[in-house]
């Protein structure tokens, strides 16, 4: 009997001691990757998969433009136009509002909000990296995250995983870094959309 509750003991510990290794490994990736981009300036990428399309990033904020809709984040505020209706609804998102739309807003919040785990090195698209998996601390609409991410430590896909709804899948397919952006690129400007109507949602 002794020696089956050392074994237990023993079995508990060796999988307490991986964990906690994944987990310091996957946080290790995830500060890297933070840092990469954060010191890459303004970014552009193109983006496919659920859906397609394009994103300027600096810092936290953005501007993306994908099937239809044309978004600007200054870090605060969003803008949002919507072509087929000359709509601009105007928003203060919370965190998981801004992971739906611009999954590289997770590099920022991860720590607070996150369980992260290292699922090893994986190849994409003949890219080598590593897989991150990511759940929520506090359960939501958002239940699982899949991050690939470079040995460059720039994120390459990500997959979210959300209650009563289809899987989403993002693919960066190209990346330009050290690009200059400057603050109101980031914000709507309305005499460039004078018949849209505004609808402000704060």
């Amino acid at each position: 009997m002794k020696r089956i509750l050392l074994f237990v003991a023993l079995t508990i510990c060796c999988a307490t001691t991986i964990y906690a290794q994944q987990n310091a490994k996957a946080k290790e990736i995830m500060d890297k990757a933070a840092t990469t981009v954060k010191q890459s300036g303004g970014i552009s990428a193109v983006f496919s998969g659920t859906q397609n399309g394009k994103i300027q990033l600096k810092g936290e904020k953005f501007h993306l433009v994908s099937s239809g809709i044309e978004s600007w984040f200054d870090g605060k505020t969003q803008w949002s136009y919507v072509e087929e209706n000359e709509e601009v609804n105007i928003s203060n998102p919370d965190p998981e509002d801004l992971q739906n739309i611009n999954p590289y807003s997770l590099l920022s919040f991860y720590e607070k909000g996150y369980h992260y785990r290292y699922g090893g090195t994986k190849t994409r698209k003949g890219i080598s990296g590593y897989e991150i998996v990511l759940t929520p601390q506090i359960p939501g609409n958002i239940q699982v995250l899949t991050l690939f991410i470079s040995k460059a430590y720039l994120p390459l896909y990500l997959k979210i995983e959300s209650k009563n709804q289809e899987p989403q899948e993002i693919s960066i397919e190209s990346y330009q870094l050290h690009q200059s952006f400057t603050d109101d690129y980031f914000k709507f400007d309305a005499k460039k959309y004078p018949h849209a109507e505004i609808i402000d949602l704060r």
